[in-house]
């Protein structure tokens, strides 16, 4: 593609202009709030670059929420297990351990959190360290094992590397907007290795451009 049609890389210091906006995952149209309070929670910008200019702090009481509908799911389904067996649904009380998996829902969830993650112009930090966005040579994506979320894998020509999925990235929209402006320039500029499930599935080949 024309090279010179792709969105400017913002100035470092004040992030002017902003990308345009970057493709989302399906369904993924209402942001979440960014929580103006927690800025000061997520990783700080890098020795020798610019501020941050956007960041996402997940909110734990969704999490302890889901947690409980799962400890929900997980109680119904052994009453029914209990009562399928002959039983009254209820004869598995007395056993401490059933309780200690019925319970663990919630405290799964926390462990399991994604972090927070913060962007400036031109970097991406969460809680593993900082990678370049201008400078990868590498933006692939793959399918966890629960083959339903898309991850993000990017390593910067200094080794950095980092891996998120996609959704948690898109939290924020003007967040992934920057990021997503930072993958396109090291991909048709830089000419960064990338698969074809990252082509296809983050509209590399198609990416916003600009009237010149």
């Amino acid at each position: 593609m024309d090279v010179s049609k792709l969105p400017p890389k913002p100035d470092p210091q004040t992030g002017e202009p902003r990308p345009p906006s970057a493709p989302l995952e399906p369904g993924n149209r209402k942001p979440d709030d960014r929580r103006e309070q927690s800025w000061k929670k997520v990783p700080a910008p890098p020795a020798g670059e610019g501020p941050i200019l956007e960041w996402f702090y997940p909110q734990r009481s969704s999490r302890m929420i889901s947690g409980l509908l799962l400890s929900l799911l997980v109680l119904l389904t052994v009453m029914i297990k209990d009562w399928t067996q002959g039983n009254s649904g209820f004869s598995w009380v007395g056993i401490w351990w059933m309780w200690l998996i019925i319970l663990a829902g919630p405290f799964v969830l926390l462990v399991l959190e994604k972090g927070s993650v913060s962007a400036g112009a031109d970097w991406l930090a969460n809680r593993k360290g900082v990678v370049k966005t201008y400078e990868l040579v590498k933006v692939k994506v793959s399918v966890g094992s629960g083959g339903a979320a898309h991850e993000l894998q990017i390593k910067d020509k200094y080794g950095n590397a980092a891996s998120d999925q996609i959704t948690h990235l898109q939290q924020n929209h003007q967040l992934w907007d920057l990021v997503y402006n930072g993958l396109i320039h090291s991909v048709h500029v830089n000419g960064a290795e990338t698969n074809q499930r990252a082509r296809d599935y983050l509209l590399l080949e198609y990416p916003p451009t600009v009237d010149t």
